[in-house]
C-alpha cells in the first residue's frame, strides 16, 4: 500500500530542460530561432513586458490576465470530459515522422546531439502546423523491442543550457536500462497543454497534448520498434502536466512521475502559478484554458479530478520542503557563486514551497476518495533544482520498472510502509494557510476555505461531492503554484 516519505534529499538549480529543432517532410530545414550564436535561448520570448521582484511578489505581477487576481475560485465540480474534444480525438490525424533530419545547431551544442547516443528526430504536428523536433536518448542494445519514456522540460522546454542531458545523468541511467527515451522541444511555456488560443509568441497554434497523446506515439513507437509500454515524466512546469495527462487518460502511460509539479491549477493561487509562469512567453490562462470555472478550466485540475487517479497506475508524485539540504551544497549542480545561491535560495525555496503545498493538495484529495496508489514523495529538504529531480529519478525508477514488467529492484520501504515516517504530513490542521484546509469542501477538492470562514459550523468534515460520493477530510490542505 502506497504511503509517503519524507527523507533529506537536496537540489540544485532551477527549472529547464532540453532543446528545439525543426525540420520535417512538410518544411525546409528551418531554425525557429534555435542557432545559438544567434540566439542565447529560444525560450526568451521577444517584446516580454519587463517584470521585476522576486519571491512571492511574482505571484501579484507578471500577467495581463485580470482573471488571475479577481476573487476566488468558487467552483469545484469533477470535469472529466474534454470539452475541446467530448468524442475523443480518434478522428484526428497522427504524425508524419523524419528519423533523419538534418540536426541543428542548438540540439548538437546544448542537448549533445551526436547521431548515435542522442540523436534527433522530427515529427510534424497535423493540430499545430509545424515540426516539432525531438531528442532520442538511444538504448544500447536495440535488438529487441524495448519500453519508452517521454521526459518533458520546465518553464523554457529545456531549450538553454539546463536540462534533463546536462544537468542529470538520464542519458546513461536510461540507456544502460535499454530503455527509449524521447525529449521532446519547443514546449516553452506551454504546460503542453492544448491551448484555445493561439500563441503568435511560441510558435502559434499551442496543441501539446493532442499531439504528445494522440498524433505522436503510434507513429513514433512503430518507427522505434517499442515494446508497448509508455511512461510519463515531468518537472516543475511539466509536473503539472504529467498529473493533467494522469487525469485526463489513466493508464495511457503504464507510469508517471510528476516532480516539483501543482495539479491545483483552478485555485486562486494555483492560476496565479500559472500565469507567472506564461507570462514569459506573452500568454495569459485566459488564452490557455480560458475563464477560471469554466468547464475547461476545470478539466485542467488533477485535484478536482483526483477520483480518476485510482485509474492510474505507478503515480509518484514528488515534492520537497524548499528548504536547503545536503545536495543544494554538495551536488554537481551546486551554486558555484553568490548568484546562483541568491537563486537558490530565493526562487528554488519559494517553487518549491509551493509546489509541496500543492502536492498536498492532491493527497488530501486522493486520500479523501480512498485512493492509496499513489506514491508520494516528501522530502524534508530539497530546493526546485536538478540534483533533486535526479535523485528523485531514481526513487521513482522501481516504481517505473513495475509499469514496464521488468524488475526494478524494491522501492524505497517509505513509500510502500505502513506507517508514514514523518508525523504530520497527513494532518488536516498542519496546512491550513490562507485558504484553510481545502477538505473542507468536496473532501478535498481545493476548495478554499478562507480564515474567516473555518469557525463556520455550516463547515463539517465530510460532505457530498458532486459525482454522487461521500468523502471524509484527510491530509493537510494547501493551494500553490509551480514554474
Amino acid at each position: 500500500m502506497p504511503r509517503f516519505t519524507s527523507r533529506p534529499l537536496a537540489a540544485a538549480v532551477l527549472a529547464g530542460i532540453l532543446t528545439p529543432a525543426i525540420i520535417a517532410p512538410h518544411a525546409a530545414a528551418v531554425d525557429y530561432g534555435m542557432d545559438p550564436d544567434v540566439v542565447q535561448n529560444p525560450a526568451d520570448t521577444p517584446n516580454r513586458p519587463e517584470t521585476s521582484g522576486s519571491g512571492p511578489s511574482m505571484l501579484t505581477q507578471g500577467s495581463s490576465d485580470g482573471t488571475v487576481t479577481e476573487g476566488l475560485i468558487n467552483d469545484y465540480r469533477p470535469q472529466t470530459v474534454n470539452p475541446m474534444f467530448p468524442e475523443g480525438r480518434d478522428h484526428l490525424p497522427t504524425a508524419d515522422i523524419d528519423m533523419d533530419p538534418e540536426v541543428l545547431a542548438r540540439l548538437a551544442e546544448y542537448a549533445k546531439v551526436d547521431g548515435d547516443r542522442i540523436r534527433q528526430i522530427n515529427a510534424y504536428s497535423p493540430s499545430m502546423g509545424r515540426t516539432i523536433p525531438l531528442v532520442w536518448i538511444v538504448p544500447q542494445d536495440l535488438s529487441e523491442p524495448r519500453p519508452i519514456v517521454y521526459a518533458l522540460g520546465g518553464g523554457d522546454g529545456g531549450q538553454g543550457r539546463d536540462n534533463w542531458i546536462t544537468r542529470s545523468d538520464m542519458v546513461d541511467f536510461y540507456s544502460e536500462k535499454n530503455i527509449h527515451v524521447i525529449l521532446p522541444m519547443l514546449g516553452a511555456y506551454s504546460y503542453y497543454s492544448d491551448w484555445l488560443e493561439e500563441n503568435p509568441d511560441q510558435g502559434g497554434k499551442q496543441m501539446w497534448e493532442t499531439f504528445l497523446t494522440h498524433e505522436l506515439p503510434g507513429p513514433l513507437e512503430a518507427e522505434l520498434g517499442a515494446d508497448g509500454t509508455r511512461s510519463l515524466i515531468g518537472m516543475s512546469m511539466s509536473g503539472t502536466t504529467a498529473l493533467l495527462y494522469a487525469t485526463h487518460q489513466p493508464g495511457f502511460y503504464d507510469s508517471v512521475a510528476s516532480l516539483s509539479g501543482c495539479g491545483d491549477t483552478n485555485s486562486w493561487l494555483g492560476r496565479r502559478g500559472v500565469a507567472s509562469t506564461i507570462y514569459n512567453g506573452n500568454g495569459t490562462p485566459e488564452m490557455m484554458w480560458g475563464a477560471p470555472n469554466s468547464d475547461y478550466s476545470r478539466y485542467q485540475d488533477a485535484v478536482i479530478n483526483a477520483g480518476r487517479l485510482a485509474e492510474q497506475p505507478n503515480l509518484y508524485v514528488y515534492a520537497a520542503s524548499g528548504l536547503p539540504g545536503d545536495l543544494d551544497f554538495l551536488g554537481p549542480n551546486a551554486p558555484a557563486d553568490d548568484g546562483a545561491w541568491d537563486d537558490r535560495r530565493g526562487p528554488g525555496f519559494y517553487i518549491e514551497a509551493a509546489s509541496n503545498l500543492c502536492a498536498h493538495r492532491l493527497k488530501q484529495a486522493t486520500d479523501a476518495r480512498g485512493i492509496d496508489t499513489v506514491y508520494y514523495d516528501f522530502a524534508t529538504t530539497g530546493t526546485h533544482s536538478w540534483d533533486a529531480w535526479n535523485n528523485a529519478l531514481r526513487e521513482f525508477w522501481p516504481i517505473q520498472a513495475r509499469g514496464f514488467g521488468i524488475d526494478g529492484g524494491s522501492v524505497t520501504p517509505g513509500l510502500d510502509g505502513e506507517e508514514a515516517p514523518w508525523v504530520g504530513s497527513s494532518d488536516s490542521s498542519r496546512y491550513t494557510d490562507l485558504f484553510g484546509p481545502s477538505s473542507e469542501i468536496y473532501g478535498g477538492s481545493t476548495a478554499p476555505a478562507l480564515s474567516s470562514r473555518l469557525d463556520d459550523p455550516s463547515l463539517s468534515s465530510q460532505s457530498s461531492v458532486p459525482d454522487g460520493s461521500s468523502d471524509s477530510s484527510g491530509s493537510s490542505g494547501s493551494s500553490g503554484s509551480s514554474d
